[in-house]
């Protein structure tokens, strides 16, 4: 399998599930932190916009929210 640099695996992330450009930026970069076992940026950890959740989602390995996914608000039940 070929090896995708970062900025074509966020494109390649983005297109395929439906996510942000940012969002697909921050898992990307999550996940290159994680492999390296360093310690992600406070910023990030604090962070409400899409590159930083989707760093979370990197980093932590875990969906990236709804909210996210849809590009709005999640939906409420009632």
């Amino acid at each position: 399998m070929p090896v995708i640099a970062f900025k074509e695996k966020s494109q390649v992330l983005a297109a395929h599930y439906g996510w942000s450009l940012p969002s697909a930026k921050g898992y990307v970069d999550g996940e290159t932190y994680r492999k390296r076992a360093k310690a992600p940026p406070v910023r990030v950890l604090v962070g409400i916009d899409d590159y930083s959740e989707g760093f979370r989602a990197g980093y932590f390995r875990r969906p990236l929210s709804e909210q996210v996914l849809s590009g709005g608000p999640p939906a409420q039940s009632g």
